[in-house]
């Protein structure tokens, strides 16, 4: 009787904190990912060391609206890994790298981060399946233009467009270094066999860097925050489905992504599972998702399917990402607790 009401108690808990943490709005598109449960650093720093094992190695690569003249790009790569010894007991601390590449239009717009989360867990000894993490995240990111991309007015030669003439521009700074500041916290809780939820918040932007090429007063990257669930149901040891909702918001702009997707073992013994699920980005795209894991490997694949106004300048190419984590633990010494004498003695 005490474990329903336990678990009932931090279920409305939970819920509470998600309605919440969904209401803030808060007043540019960074990257990001349709895999975002595939890309955990870039979602928010709790994150960070939030897998069992002792190493994580993390892959995504994004090619958006192929249709369009000039496609846009996003390469991430990432790694974390727990620390043995904690700072205090019964807690656990991990630290992570993220560096990110996205280039986007004629000019080549080009965004730039390298980033280091660092992430504190506290566990709980009256409840194993509780976990709560707070993470902060400090870093660098680069924005950078290629004005040769361009055309321009001086260069049309009253016939047609001459690329070798001079431009008549005068660009005195084409790159902008800043700080990036970020935080998060993450709640998992395992009720039982059957049912677990992982619920986050993140905050990005929290210094609200200037990102002008002019140094410009007032152009700067407003704080930006992130929710995400993942509420997931066990039918067997085999067989699971999972409701995963994502959204984030930056000053009006809003992004709102729900679906589920449904995760069957093939192999129990090689831990070989496949999954597949449907999403739907609110007014912008359908998407679907294929994954694989095998043993410590997962690798996954996603389409967007473009139904906004937009499609009319993509013909309905959306973007199409491919994600992979490898995930490696140290194997563990047996050592015996006392001395075991040989039988012949």
């Amino acid at each position: 009787m005490k474990t329903r009401i336990t678990h009932t108690y931090f279920f409305k808990l939970v819920l509470f904190a998600f309605l919440v943490l969904n209401a803030r709005f808060l007043v540019c598109q960074d990257i990001h990912f349709s895999n975002w449960n595939m890309s955990p650093l870039n979602l928010n720093p709790a994150q960070t060391g939030m897998f069992e094992g002792d190493g994580r190695l993390i892959f995504n690569y994004r090619n958006q609206w192929k249709g369009v003249p000039v496609p846009y790009n996003t390469f991430s790569f990432g790694g974390d890994f727990n620390l043995n010894k904690s700072l205090i007991k019964g807690t656990g601390e991990a630290i992570g790298i993220i560096f990110n590449h996205d280039a986007s239009g004629d000019g080549k717009y080009t965004t730039t981060d390298f980033k280091v989360p660092f992430n504190h867990k506290f566990s709980f000894r009256k409840d194993s399946g509780l976990t709560i993490a707070f993470g902060i995240l400090g870093g660098v990111s680069n924005v950078k233009v290629d004005p040769n991309k361009l055309s321009y007015d001086k260069q049309w030669d009253g016939d047609a467009y001459n690329g070798a003439l001079l431009n008549g521009e005068n660009f005195s700074l084409l790159s902008k270094t800043y700080a990036e500041v970020a935080i998060g916290t993450v709640i998992q809780k395992k009720f039982n066999q059957n049912w677990m939820v992982n619920l986050g918040y993140g905050l990005t932007h929290l210094n609200k860097p200037n990102i002008s090429f002019f140094n410009t007063s007032g152009v700067t990257l407003k704080p930006r925050n992130n929710e995400s669930l993942q509420l997931k149901y066990s039918f067997s040891n085999i067989s699971s489905v999972m409701l995963e909702y994502y959204g984030n918001q930056q000053q009006k702009f809003r992004e709102n992504l729900v679906g589920l997707s449904y995760y069957y073992t093939i192999d129990p013994k090689m831990g070989t599972i496949i999954n597949i699920g449907f999403f739907n980005r609110f007014g912008d795209a359908m998407i679907t998702t294929l994954g694989v894991q095998h043993n410590n490997m997962r690798l996954q694949g996603s389409y967007d399917y473009n139904y906004s106004q937009f499609k009319k300048a993509t013909n309905g190419k959306g973007a199409f990402e491919i994600s992979f984590i490898y995930i490696y633990a140290k194997p563990k010494v047996f050592v015996p607790k006392s001395r075991v004498c040989p039988i012949y003695m």
